[in-house]
């Protein structure tokens, strides 16, 4: 190696080690509340969960108020001029907690304003009180990353969640219901801050007054618009469980919430890695030839297709068993599930064209969409769960997830060759997928798991047999299990069962 090239290495090293360790945090971290959440659910049971699903997803969406987008602002700027870190600290410090008050009033006062019960709107003060401190932590979390310390990051991300978690069954279990829960969250949360800032300080960056009042203002003046995106992606990601809570009661917002803990596993279990793979593959592309990369956006596309479509198909076919096995005694969690694992599918395709609107700086379309889909989302709710109860929920997600993904296509704006070449892959898969379906629904109920194994071998013979995936897709899902963490390597050398020749 020359000295040319070693810095180049270096670089290489440094990447493949830091999305290494954020691809094990996450992974660690999404099991282990997905773990939590099943059995919070057995715990305190499926009104007391519908509560809790319902203060989450209103916690979650105003969490975009006091991020305001200025993390994304903070991780660009100061990962290219690390001597500003103070600089970037101390305006963030000064601005993100006095807006995470805020949100925390204005949801005190949207709960006064909606037929909620006085304990429900206790209980989400309570919990709102988390909006400040993760706040706090958050500013600490988006500096280290921007510093490069993801292993650091990722140790301090798994033992907040373990302490969360360990704190939170304590209170359970002492008798403490949903506020030992939500006292251990702001607990779990002030430790957290409390890392951040000891990790920060023995870096070096700490907050230095005065507050530079220009550098406020370019943070408001470029959050802005991240801030209003990631809120409408919350808000439509959360609007179904606020609906059903409101209009159908504690216990439908229960079984809703226990078919998104199983739904919401399955996009990020699907979806962590391979972005990992997905987005220095985009950006470089992107920066050297446009065409290249929305080619290379339709593959990945594509391939979340064929992934998405058997895990919908099982989940769907399984889902009285998965239900029982994981929310044992939610007798309406089933039919709830089997609806809204069928919008997994069109939500990983469309996330793959939602990015390439981001590499392409197309962020104000993006906001359309999901301003669309926001639309859809509500406006399907209102007129279907009156009749399909909570199932309704999930056919509203799977239409404005429809429209969405109509709406990507068109900007992707696909010449007449490219669009035959497309709908002659997605009719092989298609294929294929109803193929496994046919088989999976008709051994359901006399041997689930069964089922669930052979249709899937079922899928995969067809597929190849029907040569859906071409040279491009298998180059790509090299690509994408090189990027598996501790395996990822050893999976990347291994040959396909058949590849097929390229069209």
């Amino acid at each position: 190696m020359t000295q040319q090239n070693a810095p180049s290495a270096d670089v290489a090293a440094r990447v493949t080690r830091n999305a290494a360790a954020i691809a094990i945090a996450t992974l660690l971290g999404r099991g282990f509340q997905f773990g939590w959440a099943v059995l919070l659910a057995a715990l305190i049971g499926a009104e007391q969960y519908g509560i809790w699903g319902t203060i989450g997803a209103i916690l979650a969406t105003a969490a975009a108020v006091p991020e305001f987008g200025m993390g994304l602002v903070v991780l660009r700027d100061v990962a290219r001029q690390p001597s500003e870190a103070s600089r970037y600290l101390t305006a963030t410090l000064a601005v993100q907690p006095v807006l995470a008050i805020g949100a925390h009033i204005a949801l005190i006062l949207l709960s006064l304003a909606l037929p909620y019960e006085t304990s429900f709107r206790l209980l989400l003060a309570l919990a709102a009180l988390s909006l400040i401190v993760d706040t706090i932590g958050n500013i600490g979390h988006n500096q280290l990353l921007a510093a490069e310390r993801m292993v650091m990051t990722s140790v301090v991300s798994v033992v907040h969640i373990s302490l969360q978690i360990a704190f939170a069954l304590i209170a359970l279990l002492s008798g403490s219901g949903l506020v030992g829960v939500y006292l251990a969250t702001i607990s779990a949360g002030v430790l957290r801050a409390a890392m951040y800032s000891l990790a920060l300080r023995q870096l070096g960056i700490l907050p230095r007054l005065p507050v530079d009042r220009a550098l406020v203002r370019r943070l408001f003046g470029e959050g802005w618009s991240i801030a209003l995106g990631s809120f409408l992606a919350y808000a439509y990601q959360h609007l179904d469980k606020v609906l059903v809570f409101t209009f159908l009661g504690e216990r439908a917002a229960g079984y809703l919430t226990a078919a998104f803990v199983i739904v919401s596993g399955v996009i990020e279990l699907f979806s962590v890695t391979v972005f990992t793979a997905l987005f220095p593959l985009m950006s470089r592309m992107a920066k050297e030839s446009p065409t290249a990369m929305r080619r290379a956006v339709d593959q990945f596309a594509f391939l979340s297709l064929v992934i998405s479509l058997p895990v919908a198909i099982g989940i769907a076919a399984l889902s009285r068993s998965l239900a029982t096995l994981f929310f044992p005694s939610f007798s309406g969690t089933a039919g709830v599930l089997e609806i809204l694992i069928w919008h997994t599918a069109l939500a990983m395709v469309g996330n793959a064209y939602a990015q390439m609107l981001l590499v392409e700086g197309r962020q104000h379309l993006l906001l359309i969409v999901r301003a669309i889909g926001l639309a859809v989302n509500l406006t399907a709710n209102l007129l279907l769960l009156p009749t399909l109860n909570a199932i309704g929920a999930g056919v509203a997600t799977f239409l404005a997830h429809a429209a969405m993904l109509a709406l990507f296509m068109r900007a992707r704006a696909m010449t007449s060759a490219e669009w035959r070449l497309w709908l002659s892959k997605i009719a092989r898969v298609l294929l294929a997928g109803a193929l496994m379906s046919a088989l999976a629904f008709a051994l359901r109920d006399s041997q689930p798991w069964l089922a669930a194994a052979l249709s899937a071998i079922l899928y995969i013979v067809a597929l190849l047999g029907l040569r859906a995936l071409d040279a491009t897709h298998w180059t790509l899902i090299r690509q994408i299990l090189s990027a598996l963490p501790l395996f990822g390597k050893y999976l990347a050398r291994l040959e396909p069962l058949h590849e097929p020749r390229r069209y």
